[in-house]
């Protein structure tokens, strides 16, 4: 059942992140890279989105160097996954920080609005 993502977890909102890009893949052809997120709040989380051959497979922790790690808190998380915020914004103002190859970092947002998440999810 789709619902709020407010309502999510950090780890459902992954789970369901993966389940909506495997669903459909056709923005995710061509792309393979693997981009980390260490989620900082009450329970800091690390997970790595591996992209490879049109699948995203998601997993907790680190399990590969990363082509690019972004650091952010969980509801700017939530904004960058939604578009309600900009990946370039997010670092400008300090809401997010990069590690590694920039650009791999602007592609998933490109990537997102392709996929033109709204809630529910």
């Amino acid at each position: 059942m789709e619902k709020a993502i407010q309502e999510y977890s950090l780890t459902d909102l992954m789970a369901r992140i993966e389940e909506i890009f495997n669903e459909n893949p056709g923005p995710i052809q061509g792309f393979n890279a693997v981009v980390q997120y260490d989620v900082y709040d009450q329970m800091p989380s690390t997970y790595q989105h591996n992209f490879q051959d049109g699948t995203l497979t998601i997993k907790e922790g680190v399990q590969v160097a990363p082509n690019v790690t972004m650091s952010l808190n969980y509801d700017t998380f939530k904004k960058f996954v939604l578009c309600k915020m900009s990946g370039t914004m997010a670092l400008l103002t300090g809401k997010v920080k990069v590690k590694g190859d920039v650009s791999t970092g602007l592609k998933i947002e490109s990537i997102l609005k392709k996929y033109n998440l709204k809630e529910p999810l």
